[in-house]
């Protein structure tokens, strides 16, 4: 399980080069008509580059020549700094986060979009975005959710921005007093924490992951002298997504040093990079270490109980597990399924045909557990039918197929529940596959029996 810590409040994305990241996501439903996007391609003019860009660069130009003549003056690397922020957001200047596009049209005054595509972001999010001849803006319904700068005004303007201030904040005596320092830190930090969120939605994990580690440096320098918790998880959550393991080690394993433990996500996610690279023992200390300093994180007891179900190892432990699980969810039907599956593993049928019933008296609309009291009975009548095919005894064997049609007939009722409860199409399906098995079998019953077998079998056929 890997969640993202929040991305500070405020800002809204005004004036930041990502930005956008308000609270809530769109702003209600779509105003200025459904068209306006495809219409920013017929307005505007690029015959000249906007006026905020055009200043920015003459101020970068004025500060870095001031910076080669008086380079022993703190006020000098300051002034440098502050053109830097001011050429980093100068291409998303006045863009605002929830707009309409006839909205934004307005706002970048006559800017003229040059391309309108449709591209997924993370986890398959689509956007519509409008490019131009700097920037990408992404929308979703009508709406400005994020954007990114394509062509700055100067490559690594924030990079270079913080090592100015660093300059000036070494130079200044009165530096340690002056409050003018940390706000202008603090500035730069969010507008890298904000760039790395929209990379991050974007679907650039790697891009994200280095502008998260790039806020986190920020905030460990000189002037501000702290460790910036968020950042540096988000900047390991965003290594791993993107493949890169071993940053993401180093970034969780900072985190637990820091005493960050974000609910205990950490350990879990740490864990899971070293199950998925074959190194369960150290997986599995990770968790128990974790379940020690936050022991009521689920997602640590999550994992406990995958390593238990996957290794099938001290069972006792993973019920003591599950049962602490379900105290502090107890409305987590997912759990009672779980521990149900692992007294079926166990050969313990009705106490996990009890939790199954759990699972669905908890939350009547989660299906596993109805659906798995059917596999349950369907999976039983199989092992009575391999025993009934190696019985020579007639006696017997009449008795063993009586069984193994009453546990057919008991899998009728919760697959028929599971099938109407269902609108997923895989999961209907693998059902309908059931049920047509059972129904062949008694079709001869009676009609009832023959129209259920047709049913069934034509969804499986797709008709």
């Amino acid at each position: 399980m890997m969640t993202m810590a929040q991305p500070p409040m405020g800002g809204g994305g005004g004036g930041m080069r990502g930005g956008g990241m308000g609270p809530g996501g769109p702003m209600g439903p779509p105003q200025g008509g459904g068209n306006s996007i495809t219409a920013a391609l017929g307005a505007g003019t690029n015959a000249s580059e906007a006026k905020a860009v055009v200043d920015a660069k003459k101020a970068l130009d004025k500060a870095i020549a001031a910076s080669q003549k008086k380079a022993d003056k703190a006020a000098t690397w300051t002034a440098l700094s502050d053109a830097y922020v001011k050429a980093y957001d100068a291409p998303a200047q006045n863009l605002l986060a929830g707009s309409t596009a006839t909205e934004v049209g307005m706002f970048l005054k006559g800017q003229k979009a040059t391309e309108i595509t449709s591209r997924k972001g993370a986890e398959g999010t689509e956007y519509e975005v409008v490019s131009y001849d700097n920037k990408d803006l992404y929308y979703q319904d009508n709406r400005l959710e994020f954007w990114l700068v394509t062509k700055p005004v100067a490559e690594n303007a924030l990079d270079k921005a913080i090592e100015a201030l660093d300059k000036a904040y070494s130079l200044d005596a009165k530096a340690a007093t002056n409050k003018a320092y940390t706000e202008k830190a603090n500035k730069i930090h969010e507008s890298f924490y904000s760039e790395a969120v929209s990379e991050y939605l974007a679907g650039n994990a790697a891009n994200a992951s280095a502008l998260f580690a790039k806020a986190a440096k920020v905030t460990a320098g000189k002037i501000l002298n702290g460790f910036d918790s968020m950042s540096v998880y988000n900047a390991a959550l965003m290594a791993n997504i993107a493949g890169d393991k071993a940053k993401a080690i180093e970034g969780y394993k900072e985190c637990i040093a820091k005493g960050y433990f974000n609910e205990g996500n950490v350990f879990s996610n740490l864990a899971d990079i070293y199950k998925n690279e074959g190194d369960e023992a150290t997986a599995l200390k990770i968790l128990e270490d974790g379940f020690a300093k936050y022991p009521n994180s689920q997602s640590i007891l999550v994992g406990l109980i995958n390593h238990y179900l996957t290794t099938g190892t001290e069972p006792d432990k993973l019920f003591t597990l599950l049962h602490d699980a379900q105290k502090n969810d107890p409305k987590n039907a997912s759990l009672y399924y779980v521990e149900g599956d692992a007294y079926k593993k166990l050969g313990d049928y009705d106490k996990a045909l009890e939790l199954f019933d759990k699972a669905s008296e908890v939350d009547p609309k989660y299906i596993y557990g109805v659906l798995n009291k059917g596999i349950l009975f369907y999976d039983r009548a199989v092992e009575v039918q391999e025993k009934a095919s190696l019985e020579m005894d007639d006696a017997k064997y009449a008795k063993l197929v009586d069984e193994l049609n009453g546990y057919l007939e008991k899998a009728i009722e919760p697959f028929e529940k599971s099938f109407n409860m269902s609108d997923d199409k895989t999961i209907k399906t693998a059902v309908a596959d059931y049920l047509k098995n059972i129904y062949f079998r008694f079709r001869d019953r009676s009609a009832e029996y023959q129209a259920a077998y047709d049913k069934y079998n034509n969804y499986v056929k797709g008709e």
